[in-house]
């Protein structure tokens, strides 16, 4: 009973983690292709068994891309009062670095390094009392 108990609360987890991503990904305004590329470029199969299933399993790999992206928008929300212009941000060409002339979006579908210096970035104006990440 207990190892069922424990399994119900890991996949709730889960769902409740990517119905988030999902959210979140949506305010985005990704598409279904940027928002794949977010989970690691899943296989059709797997990537409407996250969409449909209420018990999703999910691989620590693919947890912790739907955590950066989680915390991501955490960050995202220190700097941007209203959620359009997240999504606006994210869809402007930057030419500090680490953009160099791309989006951040563009440099978030490069993988989990460049998630990691997209969070810096923020972290750093943060730090520097510049929270907007407009101007």
């Amino acid at each position: 009973m207990r190892d069922l108990l424990a399994d119900l609360l890991k996949s709730l987890k889960m769902r409740t983690s990517l119905d988030a991503f999902f959210e979140i990904t949506a305010r985005w305004r990704l598409t279904q292709s940027q928002r794949r590329v977010l989970l690691g470029s899943p296989t059709d199969e797997r990537w409407f068994h996250f969409i449909r299933d209420l018990q999703p399993r999910i691989t620590p790999g693919e947890f912790s891309r739907v955590q950066a992206v989680v915390q991501l928008d955490e960050a995202l929300a220190n700097c941007v009062n209203d959620p359009h212009e997240v999504a606006r941000w994210l869809h402007t060409l930057e030419m500090e670095p680490p953009f160099f002339g791309r989006t951040p979006l563009a440099l978030l579908l490069r993988g989990m390094e460049e998630f990691k210096a997209v969070a810096d970035y923020l972290n750093s104006r943060r730090s520097n009392g510049r929270a907007s990440v407009f101007g």
